[in-house]
């Protein structure tokens, strides 16, 4: 009885579905990262025991536009409002700063706001949330 016997092929690895993989990863990593800066923002908060002061806190309000608005004036730049913020708190005209959002202020302007205040070296800051934040 003849039996007949296949000659088996060698298989080799094919490297094309590894690369594809390897590929569509590096781009799933790079659409997932963000490049960006990433930093605190310090805000007191309310559960803290501040100290009785006799000098007010200033509130700044954001408009919906991102403005700030500080003891009647708008201020186009966050710096300019620091220099003036820092200067009452040095001289003790105020104690704090409150940040106070208008209703139709979004949270990316709020946030952009506290942002640009605390970057430009306000503290302390915190933040006034509520029904009664439209008030002019």
């Amino acid at each position: 009885m003849h039996i007949e016997t296949f000659e088996r092929r060698k298989h080799t690895i094919s490297l094309t579905p590894l690369i594809d993989v390897v590929f569509i990863l590096l781009v799933f990593f790079m659409l997932a990262t963000s490049f960006t800066d990433w930093r605190p923002i310090t805000l007191a908060t309310g559960t803290t025991e501040a100290p009785a002061s006799e000098t007010p806190p200033a509130v700044v309000r954001v408009d919906a536009e991102g403005g700030l608005n500080y003891d009647g004036r708008r201020y186009d730049s966050p710096r300019e409002l620091a220099r003036r913020l820092n200067s009452a708190r040095d001289n003790d005209e105020i104690s704090a700063v409150i940040v106070q959002p208008d209703a139709q202020a979004t949270l990316d302007v709020t946030v952009g706001a506290l942002d640009a205040l605390s970057g430009a070296g306000v503290a302390p800051m915190s933040l006034a949330t509520g029904s009664n934040s439209s008030r002019p």
